[in-house]
């Protein structure tokens, strides 16, 4: 990168345009610094590869039947390789942002980016459940490197009160990129199969691949700290454990000793984590971000919203379809979730700043409509009504943008400039956590009120109202964590922003 223009003007030759302002030195082409809005082009590619990360989940949910299929898989083999991916990318985040604050945040989302494409054709193209499983190992590296960067450079090119506004840009983009392609999958899929679903987010990784090359500018940490080997392995073991037990819980149920088993591993292992790196000389990550209450909080939130987003998603079309509702209705109240998830974007990012309204506002209003929606199930009467299911979605999904615009600009804002890429990995993290949750316990919750075999109206209003009554109970909890206004506005002020710099510093 040497003879890169940065954003010291002293440095810049006079044939050069200045580059523009950011909270840290970017290495900037001369190239990119031609372009009249640089940074407007940067947000938006980096939007653009965000998307992929909720993407390939989805289409790999819709394609996997498919390949179950044709590779031959038993039962067994299927549900493992199902969640490979999802596990790896648990696994990775912590060792793969230590490695971009160390070596370059663009450098790694490039190659995870890249990853994920090679990996996606490899998956497409699989002879076999061996070559198909490495191929979504890999895209659990990948994506992993990828996301957690892309979360990571933004904070770097905006400052703190803009980072609402950024990450809205960021979250809305990529919800409607989700969005567009979810809407068409089921056209692909029966035109061509299964395998253009794994194809298509190949492609789109590559294509990413080549705008983040042209369009990012680089950055590092301006200190090397050392890599925290103990604290990666410590991490990358316990979200396996944690991931893994949380996936098997919703096939076996809570008290499989498998489950129980894998929840033990993952709380000691994790505890030990915690222990170590508030004790380590330079540790892999600031543990005592938690002290503040604005990053607790930003965690609980992530949990929590991630938490109410599977357990609609998952128990909707588990009633409605084995009572005849037909495939293509079902598809489109669930892609509801996502025109919300857009709309909450837009409005987080609009709002909080022009209003001046408070994390906590946020957080305890997102909740809080999150258990109305739940609730409201109640009213459901039959398995072929629409209206309160499609409400209920659109509404959670737009409470969970509500939310998590201000969740990340908590969580990246609370980060120490040489520890961003590490701070990253929390929020995919509690998110992966959240979702899992959500979909382990909504089918249990809502067994106590099923009166058959298959989820039925009783089942599904009753279990998602208690569900609802839960977060009634963390709207309170959340609202008390953070009822100091001077914690709790930490991504809309600068004067908010500096306070928790100063909390993190001391």
């Amino acid at each position: 990168m040497t003879g890169l223009p940065t954003i010291d003007p002293p440095t810049h030759p006079v044939s050069n345009p200045p580059a523009p302002t950011t909270p840290v030195p970017q290495q900037w082409r001369p190239h990119q610094l031609r372009a009249r809005r640089p940074l407007l082009w940067a947000i938006l590619c980096i939007a653009g590869i965000g998307g992929l990360q909720p993407l390939d989940p989805s289409l790999h949910s819709i394609a996997f039947t498919g390949a179950v299929s044709d590779l031959g898989m038993n039962p067994g083999i299927a549900s493992f390789v199902k969640s490979i991916g999802t596990i790896v990318l648990a696994a990775s985040m912590l060792g793969v942002g230590i490695l971009g604050d160390r070596h370059g945040r663009r450098r790694m989302l490039v190659s995870g980016v890249t990853l994920m494409g090679v990996s996606g054709m490899i998956t497409a193209l699989a002879p076999d459940v061996a070559v198909f499983t490495v191929g979504r190992i890999l895209m659990g590296v990948g994506t992993a490197m990828m996301f957690s960067m892309c979360v990571a450079i933004i904070p770097t090119l905006y400052s703190k009160a803009e980072l609402p506004k950024a990450f809205g840009i960021f979250f809305a983009l990529g919800s409607a990129e989700l969005m567009v392609c979810t809407a068409f999958s089921g056209i692909i899929l029966g035109a061509f199969g299964w395998r253009t679903m794994y194809a298509l987010v190949g492609v789109l990784a590559l294509v990413g691949a080549v705008a983040a090359t042209l369009l990012l500018p680089e950055n590092r940490a301006a200190t090397s700290r050392r890599f925290d080997v103990i604290g990666v392995l410590l991490a990358a073991v316990g979200l396996i454990a944690l991931v893994w037990s949380i996936g098997q819980a919703s096939i076996r149920g809570w008290s499989g000793s498998t489950v129980l088993f894998g929840l033990s591993i993952a709380v000691v292992t994790l505890g030990v984590f915690a222990w170590w790196e508030a004790r380590v000389r330079e540790p892999g990550f600031p543990i005592r971000l938690f002290a503040i209450p604005a990053f607790s909080a930003a965690c609980i939130a992530g949990v929590l919203f991630n938490w109410a987003d599977a357990s609609l998603l998952g128990q909707y079309p588990a009633m409605a379809l084995p009572a005849g509702v037909a495939p293509a209705v079902v598809t489109a109240i669930v892609a509801l979730m996502y025109l919300g998830m857009v709309s909450g974007s837009a409005a987080a990012a609009t709002l909080q700043r022009r209003f001046g309204l408070s994390t906590r506002t946020m957080f305890v209003s997102g909740l809080l409509l999150c258990a109305t929606s739940l609730i409201a199930q109640l009213g459901v009467s039959a398995p072929t009504d629409i209206v309160l299911p499609a409400i209920g979605l659109f509404c959670v999904g737009f409470a969970v943008m509500w939310m998590q615009n201000p969740q990340a600009a908590v969580i990246l804002g609370c980060a120490p400039s040489d520890q961003v890429g590490a701070v990253s990995a929390v929020k995919p993290a509690v998110g992966q956590l959240g979702f899992g949750l959500g979909f382990a316990t909504a089918a249990p919750i809502a067994s106590l009120f099923t009166t058959g075999p298959t989820l039925d109206v009783g089942g599904f209003g009753h279990g998602l109202a208690v569900e609802g009554l839960v977060f009634i109970a963390a709207a309170a909890a959340v609202a008390y964590l953070l009822r100091s206004r001077r914690t709790a506005s930490v991504a809309t002020t600068d004067a908010s922003a500096s306070t928790t710099d100063a909390e993190v510093n001391r």
